[in-house]
């Protein structure tokens, strides 16, 4: 804390600048504005520890539910529809292109923006309780879309079989690898980690729950890096079926 008398009295420093002098009393302040700032999130930071508190954070607005966006969307596709000669060979188009934004946007944002940014700036066990809720959306998301890819093509004038095979393989093979995450790759791996946290948070831990921890630490270190690997087999088949798309469009 800054005294009465320092707050009152302007300190000057003579130094070599043209001004001569520099009241330091601004400066001063500042620094016991920018402390007192710090100890206060500080303390907001201490008890945002505290997980089980309830209650709703706000009441969500109608275009901020999932109904609203739904029928923000629709009413846009109904809109385009209406205003210009939409042919089913357009309709189907716009349902493959969508499917493959959604597929290859959630696929980007998960993997370099979403995990990464977490990781680095919440608690490890929260971090952990946070993705096992994202990632079955993810991947049943990411599946429904690669899907919806797939029945596209199949229901094309051409099918699947006049399709080019390399499209057919990248998105055969991003289907394979995406159900693969989603019904048993994941859950087996979330399972490690809540056991893992079982133990973990244990008021006293024996030597055997020592042990216990760097057995699940391994098992859940194998399993996520399965994981990883899937997707990362998902994202590089979703690009390379963008880059054949791209040479079947023309702006």
């Amino acid at each position: 804390m800054l005294s009465a008398s320092r707050l009152g009295t302007c300190t000057r420093t003579f130094t070599s600048s043209p001004q001569g002098s520099v009241c330091r009393l601004p400066l001063l302040l500042n620094m016991a504005q920018r402390r007192s700032v710090t100890t206060a999130a500080a303390a907001a930071g201490a008890g945002a520890g505290n997980d089980d508190v309830q209650g709703a954070m706000l009441e969500p607005s109608v275009v901020n539910t999932p109904w609203g966006r739904a029928l923000g969307v629709t009413a846009a596709v109904a809109a385009t529809a209406y205003s210009t000669t939409v042919m089913p060979s357009q309709a189907a188009n716009f349902v493959h292109l969508l499917a493959f934004g959604i597929f290859l946007g959630t696929n980007v944002w998960n993997t370099f923006f979403v995990g990464l940014t977490m990781f680095k700036n919440m608690p490890r066990q929260m971090f952990g309780r946070v993705q096992s809720k994202l990632f079955p959306m993810f991947f049943a998301l990411t599946t429904g879309a690669n899907l919806v890819l797939l029945g596209s093509l199949q229901l094309s004038p051409a099918g699947l079989a006049g399709a080019p095979q390399n499209a057919v393989a990248a998105l055969g093979v991003s289907a394979v690898s995406s159900l693969a995450n989603w019904l048993f790759i994941e859950p087996k791996t979330t399972g490690l980690m809540f056991e893992r946290y079982a133990i973990e948070n244990k008021p006293s831990k024996s030597a055997d729950d020592e042990a216990d921890i760097k057995r699940l630490y391994k098992k859940f270190g194998m399993w996520h890096g399965i994981s990883s690997l899937n997707n990362l087999v998902v994202l590089a088949a979703t690009v390379a079926y963008g880059w054949i798309l791209a040479g079947r469009l023309s702006l």
